[in-house]
């Protein structure tokens, strides 16, 4: 029962996270890492990228990464396209498509195993 509720909450997470993806469709725009944002967790030091954006209006915006990584990738200065709903820059993120393709396959994998446990279909 535990399990079911890991892996349905990890689902809607992931997807809440995508909606404005799946419903506004995506822009490639490209970005530059400007500077990486520490975040010391259990005595480890982890880093989010912080990307130089263009918005829609002819300017730039910093955006913070989502995906928190233990070194400091991709370098400083580095040009990368980025992905983001149309309208909403701010929500940039670099696109790693394997990377969500397979926490997607891990978490709807438990899913469904769980649900078969439960109904004894499993």
């Amino acid at each position: 029962m535990i399990s079911l509720a890991l892996a349905t909450a990890g689902l809607a997470l992931m997807l809440r996270s995508d909606l404005l993806f799946i419903r506004n469709g995506t822009r490639r725009v490209p970005a530059q890492i400007i500077r990486h944002h520490h975040v010391r967790r259990g005595g480890a030091t982890l880093f989010k990228a912080i990307l130089l954006v263009p918005d829609e209006r002819g300017g730039f915006i910093e955006v913070r990464d989502p995906l928190t990584t233990p070194f400091p990738t991709p370098v400083i200065g580095e040009l990368l396209t980025v992905v983001h709903p149309i309208g909403h820059p701010a929500k940039a993120r670099i696109p790693y498509p394997w990377f969500r393709a397979g926490v997607y396959a891990v978490l709807g994998y438990a899913f469904v195993i769980c649900v078969l446990e439960l109904t004894g279909m499993g």
